[in-house]
């Protein structure tokens, strides 16, 4: 009777163990797939800022833009690249928004957006015809951290 307590002590022991160790691996492997999760969208802004530094107009359109500019004052091609710019910022962001509520990234992803940049009238007009293809929850959500973060 005693060998079969101390074995059961020892079972016990080994399954408290073994739960421990999984918890610590979850943990170790949560730690890692938030990690990857923050180099891929920091790889996506390095992509648009590439972006910019490649191409000479996507950089006059951007410039112009804090200073006020609308979509009537370009080109039909002009709009177009900046219009398609502009897209992947947005799926940029939808993205964060995604993983964070998917429980990959915090709130303070957020943080890291540059929202001034979809504040400006050309982004406001592209958001306004376009926010009808992103999914709503998304598109109350963007709007809200667009217009009061």
């Amino acid at each position: 009777m005693k060998d079969r307590k101390y074995f059961e002590i020892i079972g016990l022991l080994s399954v408290i163990g073994s739960l421990v160790f999984v918890g610590l691996e979850i943990n170790q492997n949560t730690a890692a797939v938030r990690g990857g999760t923050q180099q891929d969208i920091s790889y996506q802004i390095s992509e648009m800022y590439k972006i910019g530094v490649e191409n000479d107009k996507i950089a006059s359109i951007m410039s112009w833009s804090y200073q006020g500019l609308k979509k009537s004052e370009l080109t039909d091609t002009e709009f177009l690249q900046f219009w398609l710019f502009s897209m992947l910022g947005y799926r940029r962001v939808e993205n964060i928004y995604l993983q964070y509520k998917n429980g990959f990234l915090t709130e303070e992803a957020f943080d890291r957006i540059g929202m001034s940049f979809y504040r400006t009238p050309i982004q406001l007009e592209i958001w306004k015809e376009r926010k009808e293809d992103f999914d709503t929850e998304f598109a109350e959500f963007f709007e809200e951290l667009r217009d009061n973060k």
